[in-house]
Formats: C-alpha cells, structure tokens, sequence
C-alpha cells in the first residue's frame, strides 16, 4: 500500500526558497527587475533609457518619434549559478517591452506599452534524500516558479518649444506568481510523489511626469520621475500584504556633437524598499543603475544607414539572500538594421552579465531582439 509523507515534510519542502534552491540569484523577493528597456538602450548599456522612446520610462521622449509605430521585443537569457564546488544552470526568455506609439499633429504624441517592472520564472531539479522514521528516501526535487509583474501605462507628450517637451502617463501594475514544488520518490510504487502549488496575484498604480530638452547636432537631455502609489499582493480574494510601486527618478545625457555618433550617460535611482509589506524574502536594497554607451552609424542597408552600439552597465539588484546585496555589471554590444526604407526596424543586441553576492556569482547570457514597424 502506497504511504503519504507527513504534511510536516511537506511544508520544509516548500520553505526552501534559497539561491540554491532556485539555481539563480537574480531571481529572489520579488524578481529580477530587466530595466524596462528597449533593445536599443540596452545595448548602449542602458545610457539612452530616459531619451528613448522605445524605452517606457520618459513620457516626455515620444516627442522623437516621427511617425506611427508598433514596437515589440524578446529576451532569452542563459544563466550560470556558482556556489562553492556547486553550478546550476537555468534559462528563461521573457517578453520585457510592447509598445504602440503616434504623433497627434506636430506637438502631440501618445503612447501605449507594457514592460516587464520584476520577472520570478525560474526552475531548478536537484537530487536529494530525505529520513522518514526507518525509510531512506531519494528522490528529485523540482521547484518552479513563473510570474511577473507587468507595467502597462499610457503616455502623452507635448512640445511647448521647438527645444522642449514634456510628458505624463498614468501606470496600472497587475501580474502574478504560480509557486509548485514537486517530490518525486525512485520508489514511487511505495511513497507518493509530493505536489503543491500556491498562486499570488499583484495590483497596484502609478503617475509619471518627464521633459527632455533637444538640440539637434549638438545634444539631447531627459528626466523623468515616477511616483508609486499602492502595490498589494492578493492570494485570491485576500490581501496578504500591502506596499508601495517603487518610486523612479533617471536622467540620460546624449552628446550629438560628433557626425555619425551619439555618447550617452545615464543614472537611475529606484527605490525598492517601497515594496517592504509585500515580500518577506530576504533583504530589500534602493538601487542605483548607470551606464554609458555609444551608437555608430556604419555602412548602408537597403538605402538606411546600420547603427553599431556599444555600452557597460552598472547596478544593483533589489533583492538579496544575505545581509550583502547583488551587485550586476554588464557589458553589451548591437546593432540596428533598417528595412524597407525604414518602415522596419530589427534591433539585435547581445549581453553578458556578471553578478555576485557573498560566496554566491552568476553569470548570464541574454540576447535581445526588438522589432518596430511603422505601418
């Protein structure tokens, strides 16, 4: 007769959320926060973000866009964990930016995108025994965890001036995390396998206003600052816990003074402490996030020149499994070809990251794919 482990085994199943358990270090609290950045900004090392209007983050940069557009990117991305004598490997490919944008006349412009704010999609198998009374038990355990935390917001801009724009957007944040760990038993004709999934959901909102001040062959200035109203974590109909949309502020400088070449700088404080009352995973941390990058024009393709970009990045996780928190650096490269006389768009960029915590270091691979089209 088949026999049912205690529910007590069950419940230290489920507690272990560890970066060994997870096989990841980026992924812990809340999720690995991608920077709401398009392919092209990533690519210069996040130095465009607050002057892209690719990028969901400045309402005010839709003011560079000379046409309508649909715009739409993917990122897999290809994960080492490094603990001790001990390496997990994972993968993920994420969805991170939609946008939809137009001008309105020659002073109005609006805007439609969902960016991914935190991803939690992570999956792990490990060989394990566990001790029942006089059994020995091996067996495989999987932990898998798929949810995120979208950010859909809706932008205007307005230029007063020739050299001045300026921008609103209201921001809805909703998303979800399905938890499920399994125990699976060599012996499964003797002890039943152990399943159990939980699901969270997330709902909260947001308010951003930003300017940019442009200077065509000369240079390009953005600022933009997001305030987060309430973020609540639901299990159901429950509220189980209640915080804030992490408040934002960046600047981006770009010098346009050299023929074929944009510099860039950006740095970005966000404050994801704000978050404290809806996680209680380990250790929050305010991140700042800098970069610079370069963009190249180079040879001509089907009568549009191709970009070459360039960029390193720096920043700090949110979330952390000890008292020292996850430190990233990133070194990136791309480039952008035009299609049919630049109603196409395919942007291609290329990332390594190094991050490390502790005695804990990851190393990731992601490649990143944008696509526009101007209708």
């Amino acid at each position: 007769m088949r026999r049912i482990l205690p529910l007590a085994l069950l419940f230290g199943v489920v507690g272990a959320s560890t970066a060994r358990a997870q096989g990841t270090l980026s992924t812990q609290g809340l999720g690995y926060p991608p920077g709401q950045l398009s392919t092209p900004a990533v690519s210069m090392g996040g130095a465009i973000g607050e002057v892209d209007p690719f990028s969901p983050l400045n309402p005010a940069a839709l003011g560079l866009m000379t046409s309508p557009i649909v715009y739409f990117q993917a990122e897999p991305e290809y994960r080492q964990l490094k603990s001790g004598t001990r390496q997990f490997r994972s993968s993920v490919t994420r969805f991170p930016v939609f946008l939809g944008g137009m001008p309105l006349g020659e002073k109005w412009w609006i805007a439609l995108s969902a960016s991914t704010l935190l991803d939690r999609t992570w999956e792990t198998s490990t060989r394990d025994t566990q001790f029942v009374s006089n059994d020995t038990l091996p067996g495989t355990l999987t932990d898998r965890s798929e949810g995120s935390i979208s950010d859909v917001r809706f932008a205007v801009a307005y230029a007063p001036a020739g050299w001045l724009r300026v921008g609103l957007a209201g921001h809805a944040f909703s998303g979800r995390d399905v938890l499920r760990t399994t125990r699976i038993f060599d012996d499964s004709t003797v002890f039943s396998g152990i399943i159990q999934q939980s699901t969270l959901s997330f709902g909260g909102n947001a308010v951003s206003v930003g300017a940019q001040t442009v200077w065509p062959r000369i240079g390009t200035i953005g600022v933009t600052y997001r305030h987060g109203g309430t973020l609540r974590v639901y299990n159901g109909d429950t509220v189980l816990g209640a915080g804030s949309v992490p408040d934002h502020f960046g600047v981006s400088v770009a010098y346009l003074g050299l023929r074929g070449a944009t510099i860039a700088a950006r740095a970005a404080k966000d404050k994801w402490s704000d978050t404290q009352g809806i996680t209680t995973s380990g250790n929050i941390s305010d991140s700042w996030d800098m970069g610079i990058g370069a963009d190249i024009t180079g040879p001509r393709f089907g009568g549009s020149p191709v970009a070459f970009r360039v960029g390193g990045r720096w920043r700090t996780l949110p979330f952390s499994i000890t008292n020292e928190s996850v430190k990233e650096r990133t070194v990136s490269g791309g480039v952008g070809f035009p299609f049919a006389s630049g109603r196409v768009e395919l942007h291609l960029g290329l990332l390594r990251a190094s991050r490390s915590s502790a005695n804990i270091s990851e190393g990731a691979w992601t490649i990143s794919t944008g696509f526009g089209i101007r209708p």
